[in-house]
Parts: structure tokens; C-alpha cells; sequence
């Protein structure tokens, strides 16, 4: 399970005070509450990511599902997302998409992007929600809006198909491209799909077997239609194409560790 990233903890030493150095009202009492909640939040949400992964100890869903669940219900939003995905994979609890449609809609609402994007295809696919493309589609934009990769592939897909959007090649071709070069693979795919059928540019077989290249290091399936494309190309052009995937490769594999 793909997990949001984690945030790292500052320790601040400060210097001790005496009573008189305290005002007499320094948080209100609200807040103060607030924010105590949120630590309590935060505290078991770390319990449950402990037991999802498996950290010095054995893996244990229903132990991360009941720890999420008691920060999600606190309002934190990774809890909440991380909960929803237990329940769409069924992971520690029994598989039911209405409940994850619930919980990836609580972490939306507040900005979540990948709670935004799952939110997005449950909409798109008729799962726990009724099927609705312009919702997903409303979905899919904020999180795309956020700099999701997926999101941003998966609302090319709907410019591309038409769906609650006029279709629209060259939008299309931008999102993928968009997401390709964030080391999305199916948007890697998308584009040299693209590229070979010469949608919203001319046809080119050495881009496109040059995406497929990259997107076969993780989906072993896009070597085959990349096989299939190099059927349709000269030598040479195979060779300026494998040069391009080694070229592109490596700079976003470097981008990819300057953004960690």
C-alpha cells in the first residue's frame, strides 16, 4: 500500500519559566483543546502506520485500521485517507466501498490530494457512489490542482475520452505529458499511445517507444507494445530512441531524488 508521506518532528529546547513569566491567558482554552486533540491524532495515526508497515513489529492490519480509525475520527486527514484505503482494499477490515467513498470524502474535503484523486475514480467507476463523471472529474482537477500525478493522468484521460469535458487531444496530451514527466508510468503509457497514433502531434515512434522504455520499468506490460512499435521503426531510429529513454530516464530520476 502506497502510504502519504510522513512528517518529520522538530524538537525546540526552550528556556524554563517561572509562574511570572507566564500570562495569564496564553491559548485559549479552545485551542488549547484543539491542539491537544490533534497531538492525540497524530500520536495514533503514527500507531497505525507502525502496524500497516510493519515497523519493529509483525504486520497487522486490523491493529493499523483501529488506530486510524481513532485518529481519522479526530479529523486528521492522512487517518482518514489511509483508513479509506484499508476499507476499498479490505485490508484489516471488510472490503466496502461506501465506507471508503465516506473516508476518502472526509480527507478531501480538507484538500487531501490523493483522497481527492480516489475519490475521483470511485466516481468515475460507479464504486460505493453512484457513477459520476462530472464529479470525478471535479475531483481529479483539485488534486491535479495540488500536483497529483495520477489525478493529473487520470483527468487526461477523461479530456481524451470525452467524458463530462469536451474531448480534447491536445489537453489530453498535456496532462499526460504533465504526469509523464512526474515518473507517472501510466501517463508515460498514455503519452506514447499518443505519440504513436500522432494524436495532437505528428506521429513519432521514437517518442514513443522512448515512453514505453521508461513506463516498462514499472509496468512490465509496456514492453510489449513497445516491441510491437520497434516493428514499425529502422534501425537507426530504435537506437535514437533507446539514447532519448536513457537521456529522459536519468533526468527524471534525478528529479525524482532532488524532490525526496
Amino acid at each position: 500500500m502506497t502510504l502519504c508521506q510522513r512528517a518529520s518532528f522538530l524538537v525546540i529546547l526552550l528556556p524554563l519559566l517561572s509562574s511570572a513569566d507566564i500570562p495569564s491567558r496564553v491559548v485559549p482554552k479552545g485551542d488549547a483543546t484543539a491542539s491537544l486533540t490533534q497531538i492525540q491524532a497524530e500520536e495514533e495515526y503514527q500507531r497505525g502506520v507502525r502496524f500497516a508497515e510493519g515497523n519493529d513489529c509483525p504486520q497487522d492490519y486490523p491493529q493499523a485500521a483501529k488506530y486510524y480509525r481513532a485518529a481519522a475520527e479526530k479529523g486528521l486527514a492522512t487517518a482518514q485517507y489511509d483508513l479509506g484505503y484499508l476499507y476499498e482494499q479490505g485490508l484489516g477490515v471488510a472490503r466496502d466501498l461506501q465506507q471508503a467513498a465516506a473516508w476518502y470524502r472526509k480527507a478531501a474535503l480538507q484538500g487531501h490530494p490523493e483522497a481527492q484523486n480516489n475519490l475521483g475514480v470511485l466516481y468515475a467507476t460507479g464504486q460505493g457512489v453512484a457513477h459520476d463523471d462530472a464529479e470525478a472529474v471535479r475531483w481529479y482537477r483539485l488534486a491535479a490542482d495540488r500536483g497529483d500525478p495520477e489525478a493529473t493522468s487520470n483527468l487526461g484521460s477523461m479530456y481524451l475520452q470525452g467524458r463530462a469535458v469536451t474531448r480534447d487531444f491536445a489537453q489530453a496530451f498535456q496532462l499526460f505529458l504533465k504526469a509523464a514527466e512526474q515518473g507517472y508510468a501510466v501517463a508515460q503509457n498514455n503519452l506514447a499511445i499518443m505519440y504513436a497514433n500522432g494524436q495532437s502531434v505528428a506521429r513519432d515512434y521514437v517518442w514513443a517507444y522512448a515512453w514505453l522504455d521508461i513506463a516498462s520499468q514499472q509496468i512490465s506490460t509496456c514492453s510489449e507494445l513497445r516491441d510491437r512499435i520497434a516493428k514499425e521503426m529502422k534501425p537507426e531510429e530504435i537506437e535514437q530512441a533507446h539514447d532519448l529513454a536513457s537521456r529522459k530516464g536519468s533526468e527524471l530520476s534525478q528529479r525524482g531524488s532532488q524532490s525526496k
